[in-house]
């Protein structure tokens, strides 16, 4: 009988491989996403700023009583949007925080599975090697008994 490898092991490093690439692409969109909101926060602030100061510099006076209160109403959305953002960002940042957790144990896995499939093509070149071995030795014996004969 003449020692094999085991299929499951590389498969199951296979999978444990494509979880890895899996956690990996998540992460890098869950990243992307996140300097995205960042991007429109900083938009978001400069532009309350910017309705922020004129109306700091009474600029509302000319424009009018319904000028000033729509412009106020405006800045009301901008903060509302800004703390919907905010909130995107601590959820978005929370998420990547456990696929990260994620992605170290499913490493942790990937390398498990590849040293349990490298041992075990260690043990069937171990079996294989004694193998020829034994035949070695039985093929020495046979011409020694031949020369003897």
């Amino acid at each position: 009988m003449k020692p094999e490898l085991r299929a499951c092991w590389p498969v199951l490093s296979g999978k444990a491989k494509d979880k890895v690439l899996e956690l990996q692409t998540s992460i890098g969109q869950l990243t992307q996403r996140l300097e995205d909101f960042r991007r429109n926060q900083e938009r978001l602030q400069k532009l309350y700023n910017e309705y922020r100061t004129q109306e700091m510099a009474g600029g509302n006076n000319s424009q009018g009583m319904q000028a000033a209160l729509n412009q106020r109403q405006f800045m009301n959305q901008l903060l509302g949007l800004q703390e919907k953002l905010t909130l995107e960002i601590q959820s978005t940042e929370s998420t990547l925080a456990q696929q990260r957790k994620l992605l170290v144990l499913a490493e942790l896995e990937y390398q498990k599975m590849e040293a349990l499939s490298e041992q075990d093509q260690r043990q069937v070149k171990k079996a294989l090697d004694k193998i020829e071995q034994r035949q070695m030795d039985d093929l020495a014996v046979a011409r020694f008994n031949l020369r003897s004969a």
